[in-house]
């Protein structure tokens, strides 16, 4: 790995909030089990209907949503039972004591079981144990997969893979992913965010070397250039999982 591409790396952890550590997930209740989930269904939803202003008080770097949801089915279709925020209260000793506290009706009101019909996507619940850990987001490695695909909220069909059956899977989808619009734009984002950083690594390696040397103008910026799409490539893999939206991959 390159000095200018750690750095590079490094900036991009630092900018976009969801890779900032392991995130605490949301839920999906499932008869006795609990399932966690490596998708987070609201929020899109909070993107048309924000979370009332100030009611969420406490944000840390493994929950930067600042809430904890709770889903369960009901008729095939995707409800919300429940959703928490943390608190905390210091004791007489001063002892810092974490707590959840219901937020449920201050967003949803006396509607209970809040349908999702709004969401169409993958819900991807790991099970069994870690097989690799990543301290970012949703990136670590599980023995299984169960994959609950939704079209408006409605269950259409689910899947359970293997650690490697579920590798392969995304590997492929992100095949097709990046031949789409949508890639193309979040690539272009991610890539702008790392602009002004590489100009200033350039700057001071330039400014620091004694021997300079003529190059190529041209083919160090078309070099440059692949580099750059090579590194988003890797880290939209690496820590992105809301691009697979069905369990067949879909084809071009």
């Amino acid at each position: 790995m390159s000095l200018k591409f750690f750095f590079t790396f490094i900036f991009l952890l630092a900018t976009v909030k969801l890779f900032a550590t392991a995130q605490v997930p949301d839920y999906l209740i499932v008869e006795k089990d609990t399932l966690s989930i490596q998708s987070n269904p609201l929020e899109s939803y909070f993107k048309e209907h924000p979370i009332p202003a100030n009611l969420i008080t406490l944000m840390s770097s493994a929950n930067w949503r600042g809430y904890i949801a709770y889903f369960k089915f009901l008729d095939g279709k995707l409800v919300v039972e429940n959703i928490y925020k943390e608190e905390y209260k210091e004791d007489d000793k001063g002892n810092s004591h974490f707590f959840l506290t219901s937020i449920y009706k201050n967003i949803f009101g006396e509607n209970k079981n809040f349908e999702c019909s709004y969401y169409s996507g993958l819900l991807i619940c790991p099970s069994g144990k870690i097989l690799h850990y990543v301290h970012m987001g949703y990136s670590s490695l599980y023995e299984n997969y169960n994959l609950i695909e939704l079209k408006d909220g409605v269950k259409v069909k689910s899947k359970k893979l293997t650690a490697q059956e579920f590798m392969d899977y995304k590997k492929d989808y992100f095949k097709y992913y990046k031949k789409t619009e949508e890639y193309q734009q979040k690539a272009k984002e991610f890539k702008e965010m790392t602009d002004d950083v590489d100009k200033k690594l350039d700057l001071s390696i330039s400014g620091n070397s004694k021997n300079k040397k003529k190059e190529n103008k041209y083919l160090k910026e078309k070099e440059a250039a692949y580099k750059a799409d090579k590194e988003v490539e890797s880290f939209m893999f690496i820590f992105l999982n809301d691009y697979m939206k069905t369990i067949e991959i879909p084809v071009n």
